[in-house]
């Protein structure tokens, strides 16, 4: 089986023949490779880098991350946010040969820092959007279940909150968070459709 696809020896990048052009999924994966050919053409070496963490990036990045967390601790919210939301597109800029599950690590816990300074910062939107890339990849944390329950409750989607602590409290019933969290939903709703 050979694949529709073309390859220039001069700008070392694989393209697509035109008979197979419709079929998305082989754009976007060719896209990638070329994007990591790319990438490992810049780098002027013959031999690809180690797949470990970059030892420069790391410390920048951890240092924000700090101290994003101290100005949340301050109450210093927007400071908090900047802070992290940097950390964020530092470690998004990361070699793409580095190892993709330390970068996953990383990324979900400045993730969820940051969805916690949104939510004390009243920002629901933003700490909604945070909390759902985090269950895309940690759907087994109840943590996160609070996390979106609460913002999806102050975004007025009482039944979306309640469906997620329920969801939550599957993966840790006895949270007391959790539960509290549900009661509160549960007298919102209560009170929407006129039963209390």
């Amino acid at each position: 089986m050979s694949l529709p696809i073309i390859y220039d020896p001069v700008s070392k990048l694989v393209s697509i023949e035109e008979t197979a052009a419709e079929d998305k999924e082989l754009q976007e994966e060719i896209d990638q490779l070329n994007r990591l050919a790319k990438d490992l053409i810049s780098t002027n070496s013959e031999i690809p880098e180690s797949p470990e963490p970059s030892k420069q990036l790391s410390p920048m990045i951890k240092k924000l991350v700090t101290s994003g967390v101290e100005a949340l601790k301050k109450r210093k919210f927007p400071e908090a946010i900047k802070q992290l939301s940097l950390a964020i597109e530092m470690a998004s800029r990361r070699s793409r040969w580095e190892a993709f599950a330390v970068q996953l690590q990383e990324l979900n816990s400045i993730l969820a820092v940051r969805c916690d300074a949104y939510i004390m910062n009243k920002q629901w939107a933003e700490a909604y959007n945070d909390v759902d890339m985090l269950l895309g990849t940690q759907v087994t944390t109840p943590e996160n279940f609070l996390r979106r329950s609460v913002a999806a409750f102050n975004l007025g989607r009482l039944q979306q909150a309640k469906v997620d602590l329920e969801r939550g409290l599957c993966f840790a019933e006895n949270d007391p968070r959790l539960k509290e969290q549900l009661n509160n939903v549960n007298k919102a709703i209560a009170m929407e459709c006129g039963d209390l």
